[in-house]
C-alpha cells in the first residue's frame, strides 16, 4: 500500500524544504545546496540531513516559526514528524494495508506504507524477514518513512522467523499493531 498520488506530492512538497532548513542549520553537506530543486538526489546524502532533522528535532519549531504561509493542515502534519521513530526494524511481512516492520529492539509492530512505491516492490527482490534502518514517521493517519531505508546483508534462519513471526501474530491477536504515531 502507498500514499495517494496526492499525498505522495504532498510529502515530498513539505519534507524537501524541511530537509533544506535542517541542512543550511546544521551545516550537514555544503555541497547539497537544493534538496527541494536538485533534479537527482544521492540518497546518502539526504540520510546525512534526514539523520540531523532526528538528532535536532526541535528545528522543526524554528522552521514552522519562520513559515508562518504554510497552512494549518500541514503544520499539522510537520509537526505530526516530531513523533518519529528511528532504529532497526526487521520487515516480517508485506500485506494490502502495509509492510509489517517490527522493532529489533522493543519489539514493537507497526504497519507502514510506502510514499510513491510500496515497501514489498521497493525491496521485490530481498528475502524477508529482511532486518533495515529506517525512520518512521506519521502522515495523517498512517505510518511511513522518509523514504531512505537502508538494508543490511543478513540471513535468517529458521529460529528468528519463527520469533519475529509469532510476535507478529500476537500483535495481531491483542490489536496491538502501531498504525499511527499521531
Amino acid at each position: 500500500m502507498t500514499l495517494s498520488g496526492d499525498d505522495g506530492k504532498l510529502y515530498y512538497k513539505l519534507w524537501f524544504p524541511l530537509l533544506d532548513f535542517v541542512n543550511e542549520r546544521c551545516k550537514v553537506n555544503k555541497k547539497l545546496t537544493s534538496i527541494t530543486d536538485a533534479e537527482r538526489l544521492n540518497p546518502t546524502d539526504v540520510k546525512a540531513v534526514s539523520d540531523a532533522l532526528c538528532d535536532n528535532i526541535y528545528l522543526i519549531d524554528e522552521y514552522l516559526a519562520q513559515h508562518k504561509e504554510i497552512i494549518e493542515e500541514h503544520r499539522a502534519i510537520i509537526l505530526g514528524w516530531k513523533n518519529y521513530v528511528k532504529g532497526k526494524f526487521l520487515i516480517e511481512r508485506h500485506l494490502k494495508k502495509g509492510s509489517i516492520f517490527i522493532s529489533f529492539e522493543e519489539e514493537d509492530v507497526y504497519q507502514v506504507v510506502g510514499i510513491n512505491n510500496s515497501i514489498e516492490e521497493i525491496f521485490l527482490f530481498f528475502s524477508i524477514p529482511l532486518l533495515v534502518e529506517a525512520t518512521l514517521y506519521p502522515f495523517r493517519d498512517v505510518i511511513i518513512t522518509d523514504g531512505l531505508i537502508m538494508p543490511y546483508n543478513v540471513v535468517f534462519g529458521g529460529g528468528v522467523k519463527t520469533t519475529y513471526k509469532d510476535i507478529y501474530i500476537e500483535a495481531k491477536k491483542t490489536a496491538s499493531i502501531i498504525k499511527t504515531l499521531n
